[in-house]
């Protein structure tokens, strides 16, 4: 597959990316109510999660692809965004909501100007990819603009630290696997 890094098809998902960072969030704080927008929060959490989901099943099947224990498991910073952000939005957990803006601001949106080519092996995966980070960015601004969350008083060094933590796990994995999740 070809792709051009700020080509045509880049722009376009970026483009359709942005306009629903902005609508979806403000169209639901505008005109829904509280239980509407718990709905909209639900749809959200299905459609990220079930992108992953087929993604992993897709990969299966693709007999020219496969999937790989070193390099499919959502070990990976946007990976544990996604189900965090999830998680977020279902419960409105702060911590989680501070670890989903520094991890899927922060890793999502450089994902996304400057994704990695080499993964895409059809139209397929890089709509999987462009969907799931663009989904990760949707569901913080959700998440601030719907349900108001904001950072707290030492939410960087909370991030950072449970990031280290986490990280010593991770280690031991990719030493396991012979893998390199969370870029190590």
């Amino acid at each position: 597959m070809s792709f051009e890094l700020y080509g045509l098809q880049h722009m376009t998902y970026i483009y359709i990316m942005a306009l629903s960072w902005i609508l979806v969030p403000f169209l639901s704080n505008k005109f829904l109510s509280n239980i509407n927008q718990r709905v909209v929060a639900i749809y959200l959490v299905v459609s990220i999660i079930g992108i992953e989901i087929i993604d992993d099943i897709y990969r299966i099947f693709d007999s020219s692809v496969g999937w790989d224990i070193k390099t499919d498991l959502p070990l990976h910073m946007c990976g544990f965004s996604v189900f965090a952000t999830s998680w977020a939005l279902l419960k409105r957990d702060q911590i989680i909501f501070e670890l989903c803006y520094f991890w899927g601001l922060g890793g999502a949106i450089q994902a996304i100007l400057t994704p990695d080519p080499t993964g895409f092996h059809g139209p397929f995966y890089l709509f999987t990819f462009m969907a799931s980070h663009g989904l990760i960015i949707l569901n913080v601004f959700y998440l601030i603009i719907v349900y108001r969350m904001v950072l707290s008083r030492g939410a960087l060094l909370r991030a950072v630290v449970i990031t280290n933590i986490m990280l010593i796990g991770i280690a031991a994995i990719n030493w396991a696997l012979d893998s390199n999740y969370f870029y190590l």
